[in-house]
């Protein structure tokens, strides 16, 4: 996230709920200058309970049912973190979690949902929560692969524990997509548990008559007045009229009323009698006026309600602006709820009722039901979905109220800086080739030589190694960057089969506030100690600055023999290629900026950022490979080509064999490359007959500017089958054998056969 703004300001949005997401769409449209905010969710992806049962049934595709937080947070202008919140240390004002130093902030709003009940004797063990939906849902699919995949006369028993609205809607959806699934010839039953009585329970009895009917159209199995007192690896047992049964099933979801986190209260929050988060009129925590809580995992004392997802949308537009009114120090706008709300329920298939309990309306029931339904929670998704019509206010002045009086004297006085990210190879090229530089006997590789460090001699046979890497943000999460960008600038130690030693950072922080400058260098530095630290690298110092946007790296300090150092220029014909990363970091960024990218394809880029190139490096050493380099920004041809060159080899590739991260291809088809792509395909020369294969989709890969990407090694071919197997075994799933050193004569023209 860039801007010309300074900050004064931290606003941290706790769970990536209803509310929060409409906080989000409206701080877009009608930012505070001067305040940062920040959303922490343990999911990209955010469900939108309304539709859930659909999901289930079979009538929307996952990307229809869940918001895109990281998407919409890049529209909003809102930094991302992707972690789990264990607590808040409301005297530092800290969020904390388990595995990364404390985000500060000013004010926090929490919006996380609830949590499974799951105290029932085996419940934990041997059940299946339907919430979080993160977690049910690949489950539910398993089943129903195993259900596809299976040919058996006994019938499958599926129980659902819960009688309210969502475990009605379940069973139902359920029976629906198992009934209406060609491929699943297996008989299923399925039952519903519940401990009242009436589908759902708590609806008018009008409503109930009609569940009730569609229940048994369904072939749904009822049990009400049933207490569950364990659940078992084969079923239920249960209590009924004073009497125990047992009740036998494959599959046991769980479906009950849910409970509140411990967290909160733990954190020494006012909580209600249950668990909740207590609040007041203006959605403000009853003990701490600087936290705000909204849904499911609050309560408003003074006017209780029961828990619905309505009640959290109608919460969204008075917390942002209460957020916003206690940032500038004016007095918060009231909340008031509804007494009720239409309820409009899925009946499995296209089929749904309707009803308002709160006022003398009779139930409707019908597909225009569902068309009516199907309308209006499509027109919700579409508001997070269709961010590109989003139009944004101008900067404006950052209001005094956000500063303390030293801080409005350094935002009146001129600041300059700038910003860089990685050069072209062909401008660093003709740059180094025009310079007169000095030459010492020590210096094993410099300039001149195109290895990804440099070497001294520091004894007989003992090389010490240094690289450099430094770059600009490409994600919000300082913490994560500061990991990437020390696993990016070890990339270089480990290519050449080098020991890390110790290392310095180079750090450009925001124009800021000095709490904001601080909390982000803890956790950037916290994030790239995390990983040196995992290496046995020192941290032994740094330096740090101030600029538009925020950029990382280090310079990093190896050690190796000379006999063990493992470099890039000496290939040999016949020998494998091996890469062990997907590519396509550079194509799903640019796209992720133009909020093209799906959340999923950069969570899937950035797992493979973090993804340590220290294993495979060893594994290629004792593979006896010929060369290796790590692919980063000049992409896979481009250091390919600093490999073959030095050793005057030649090459072929299999275009089909590379290994592409999800979502790259299309963001490339559509158009979206990153700022060095033009340079790097100026390469493509080097290419036999290049014309001939720039339609096929991953040609562009080709050029795609890699941060923190993989190795690329060439290994003898009696090895190369061995330690590709080692490689995929020791968690590098993705390695693969792209193609084969060859003499130059063997490629035509170019340095480089495609196939």
């Amino acid at each position: 996230m860039q801007t010309a703004t300074h900050l004064y300001k931290d606003l941290v949005l706790v769970g990536g709920g209803h509310s929060h997401a409409l906080v989000i769409k409206m701080w877009a449209m009608q930012p505070l200058p001067g305040v940062r905010v920040t959303l922490v969710s343990p999911q990209a992806l955010t469900p939108y309970s309304g539709m859930l049962p659909g999901l289930v049934a079979g009538h929307y595709e996952l990307e229809h049912t869940h918001i895109d937080l990281p998407r919409l947070c890049q529209a909003a202008g809102v930094r991302f973190i992707q972690d789990t919140v264990v607590g808040i240390d409301s005297q530092q004002r800290e969020i904390l979690f388990n595995q990364r130093p404390p985000l500060g902030f000013d004010c926090v709003s929490i919006n996380t949902g609830i949590t499974p009940e799951l105290s029932v004797p085996g419940s934990a063990q041997y059940s299946i929560p339907v919430k979080p939906i993160a977690s049910f849902y690949p489950r539910w699919l398993a089943l129903r692969d195993l259900l596809r995949a299976t040919q058996a006369d006994t019938p499958l028993r599926l129980a659902v524990v819960g009688g309210g609205a969502a475990g009605v809607e379940i069973v139902l959806a359920m029976a629906h997509a198992i009934d209406s699934d060609p491929a699943i010839q297996r008989p299923v039953q399925c039952r519903l548990v519940q401990r009242g009585t009436g589908q759902p329970e708590g609806y008018p009895k009008s409503l109930q008559v009609k569940m009730a009917a569609r229940l048994r159209q369904a072939g749904v199995e009822v049990s009400q007045s049933t207490e569950v007192v364990e659940v078992k690896p084969n079923g239920l047992l249960i209590e009924q009229d004073r009497r125990e049964e047992f009740i036998e099933a494959d599959r046991v979801f769980w479906c009950t009323q849910a409970r509140a986190s411990d967290w909160p209260a733990q954190s020494g929050l006012r909580v209600d009698d249950k668990g909740f988060i207590a609040i007041n009129e203006n959605l403000q925590s009853c003990s701490h006026d600087f936290v705000f809580a909204t849904g499911d995992t609050a309560m408003q004392l003074q006017t209780p309600r029961p828990r619905a997802g309505v009640y959290a949308v109608r919460q969204g537009p008075v917390l942002f602006e209460n957020l916003r009114r206690y940032l500038l120090q004016r007095p918060l706008k009231v909340y008031k709820p509804q007494s009720g709300f239409l309820s409009l329920l899925a009946c499995g298939e296209r089929w749904a009722l309707g009803t308002r309990a709160d006022l003398p309306l009779p139930t409707v029931s019908g597909a225009w039901v569902w068309r009516w339904k199907d309308r209006i929670d499509r027109r919700f998704m579409a508001m997070f979905s269709d961010l590109d019509v989003m139009e944004k206010q101008p900067d404006a002045e950052v209001p005094e109220v956000l500063m303390d009086a030293s801080q409005i004297r350094e935002h009146q006085a001129m600041r300059c800086g700038g910003c860089g990210a990685k050069v072209g190879s062909a401008v660093l090229s003709r740059v180094l080739a025009r310079l007169q530089v000095c030459h010492h006997d020590g210096v094993v590789l410099g300039l001149d030589s195109p290895d990804d460090a440099a070497a001294i001699r520091t004894g007989a046979s003992q090389l010490l190694l240094q690289s450099v890497d430094v770059f600009r943000a490409l994600l919000d999460d300082p913490y994560l960057l500061g990991k990437i960008a020390a696993e990016h600038a070890l990339s270089d130690l480990f290519a050449m089969n080098a020991k890390p030693h110790s290392a310095l950072a180079i750090a450009t922080l925001p124009f800021a506030a000095e709490t904001l400058v601080e909390r982000d260098l803890l956790q950037l530095l916290s994030g790239a100690v995390s990983v040196l630290n995992a290496n046995q690298c020192a941290l032994i110092g740094g330096h740090t600055s101030e600029g538009l946007e925020l950029s990382m790296g280090f310079a990093v300090n190896g050690c190796v023999s000379e006999q063990s150092l493992l470099r890039k220029n000496s290939t040999q014909p016949g020998h494998q290629l091996i890469l062990t990363q997907p590519l396509g970091t550079g194509s799903l960024f640019a796209a992720f900026r133009q909020l093209q990218a799906k959340g999923q394809s950069i969570e899937a880029a950035i797992d493979a950022m973090l993804l340590s190139n220290r294993g495979a490096g060893e594994i290629f050493a004792d593979h006896m490979a010929s060369a290796c380099t790590d692919v980063t920004g000049f992409g896979l041809l481009g250091h390919l080509v600093e490999m073959l060159k030095p050793a005057e080899m030649g090459a072929t590739l299999c275009l089909e064999s590379l290994p592409i991260l999800a979502g790259a291809a299309e963001a490339v088809a559509r158009g979206f490359v990153s700022s060095l792509q033009g340079q790097n395909q100026r390469l493509e020369y080097a290419i036999a007959d290049f014309q001939k294969h720039q339609n096929h989709a991953f040609y562009p890969l080709l050029f795609d500017p890699q941060t923190s990407g993989g190795l690329l090694a060439s290994v003898p071919a009696p090895q190369a089958r061995d330690c590709l197997e080692r490689l995929q075994q020791n968690g590098y799933p993705d390695a693969v054998i792209i193609g084969e050193v060859t003499e130059p004569a063997n490629c035509g023209e170019g340095r480089v056969q495609l196939s």
